[in-house]
């Protein structure tokens, strides 16, 4: 298998920074801002980062550069890293256009991937709470296949069960299915909560051809409910035009722990199985000494 250069990106926000909130308070007053959509547990920060990136050295040690990107913030990793470029800290102003700027809103950071300068054409991300406790080959990320690069997308999506789901992040992951549907009645979509894989020429692509549903979503400098979830959009749109391979992947944990405190049975999983993906979503500072012993043990 021929190797491919393969970069990561992190998004990453430390939602108890006093400039951060300063910011975010004032737009919050001239946004669309709906505090039930935009809860400050998914901004808390407990320095996951530091064992996110240090799970992809261990463990994706093939991975070519990691960008980390944020808000004037500098995240607290090894310092090495940055002084060697093995992570590169890229600011929002570097690849948003600033007319969609401050944004509070991931979706919106996340359409901006891909005007990272030198990411490579495949690319993964990881929420900074996303990590890997078991060695990550090529093979579980793509194949090449008479010339071409097919992403391996793990599948779980059921339109019936997420409609059911009464969040911000449901409603827009239903609106951008029936976008698919009803140019694609028989279309089988797929979703996931972690590690996404990613194609810089088909954000690209989306960038020429999307740009309306683009800016609709790009205008809300907070989480909604009324425009596209812009991974599970890009995602599918990839499958659509490379014909990408789906399948169904056992070695996955998601957490989304949400308010809760910490419990010893969240981990005790993650240290039996030592998943090749995980996502601890929205951890509270409860979770910090135990998650900081759970990587003294693991990596």
């Amino acid at each position: 298998m021929k190797e491919l250069d393969i970069d990561m990106v992190f998004t990453y926000v430390n939602g108890n920074d006093p400039e951060h909130i300063k910011k975010k308070n004032q737009n919050a007053g001239s946004s669309n801002f709906i505090q039930k959509y935009n809860p400050k547990i998914r901004t808390n920060n407990i320095e996951e980062i530091i064992y996110s990136v240090r799970t992809v050295i261990k463990f994706i040690p093939w991975i070519r550069k990691i960008f980390i990107v944020t808000d004037k913030q500098i995240p607290p990793i090894d310092k090495v890293l940055i002084i060697t470029q093995k992570v590169i800290i890229i600011d929002h102003s570097k690849i948003i256009d600033k007319k969609y700027l401050p944004t509070f809103n991931s979706d919106v950071i996340e359409s901006f991937l891909h005007n990272i300068p030198d990411l490579s054409e495949i690319f993964l991300y990881n929420n900074d709470d996303v990590m890997h406790f078991r060695e990550i080959k090529r093979d579980d990320i793509y194949k090449i296949i008479d010339g071409k690069v097919l992403l391996k997308i793990r599948s779980n999506f059921n339109y019936n069960i997420v409609k059911l789901i009464n969040t911000e992040f449901s409603k827009r992951i239903i609106y951008t299915a029936n976008i698919f549907f009803q140019k694609f009645p028989k279309i089988k979509l797929v979703h996931n909560h972690h590690t996404k894989i990613l194609r810089k020429s088909t954000l690209k692509q989306l960038e020429k051809t999307q740009e309306k549903i683009l800016h609709e979503m790009r205008i809300n400098k907070f989480r909604n409910d009324n425009y596209i979830n812009y991974l599970f959009f890009a995602v599918n749109t990839d499958i659509l035009i490379h014909k990408n391979i789906i399948y169904d992947y056992k070695e996955v944990i998601e957490l989304h722990l949400g308010n809760k405190n910490y419990n010893p049975k969240y981990y005790e999983e993650i240290q039996k199985r030592k998943p090749k993906f995980l996502c601890l979503n929205s951890m509270n500072f409860t979770f910090k000494e135990p998650l900081k012993n759970l990587m003294n043990n693991l990596i």
